[in-house]
């Protein structure tokens, strides 16, 4: 058998890792085209921008990932101790933090009419007895009102 010594082992190390690197560019490289031909074949524009809204979206999404990704090799290299190493997560987390206060400020805020409206009171007349007399006597009107649209109704329709 052969032995493999910590050197040897290192020394490939960055040629595989350069490897599985291209080999994913290839791949994600792919995958795209594939989804730009079905999107061709769907009769969808694949080159459409996407809307302010989702474009927010994901930039909250890469910053969530990101800053949690971060989190979790700084709490994987704390167990190591205090050191340079750590800003190999604190730099992750920082910038995942940044993209999401980006998207929030950014997002695009409520209209000032929808906070300045006051929620509608319910009528305290429908609860008194004397508005239920105002609002009989204010239907009566009503029906005369809908009797003589009708009447001009009637007329636009003659030829003459």
């Amino acid at each position: 058998m052969t032995n493999y010594s910590l050197v040897s082992m290192a020394m490939w190390l960055p040629i595989i890792l350069t490897a599985l690197a291209v080999i994913l560019a290839i791949t994600l490289r792919w995958f795209s085209y594939k989804e730009r031909m079905a999107l061709i074949a769907r009769g969808f524009d694949p080159d459409a921008e996407k809307t302010p809204e989702e474009k927010l979206k994901m930039l909250l999404a890469a910053g969530i990932i990101m800053g949690l990704v971060g989190l979790a090799v700084t709490i994987a290299l704390l167990t190591i101790g205090i050191g340079i190493w750590l800003l190999f997560g604190l730099l992750p987390l920082f910038l995942g933090l940044a993209l999401v206060l980006t998207a929030l400020i950014l997002r695009p805020g409520k209209p000032k009419a929808a906070k300045d409206e006051k929620p509608a009171e319910p009528q305290a007349a429908a609860w008194t007895q004397e508005a239920v007399v105002v609002e009989a006597e204010e239907e009566e009107p009503r029906e005369e009102e809908e009797e003589a649209v009708e009447e001009e109704e009637d007329e636009e329709d003659l030829p003459f």
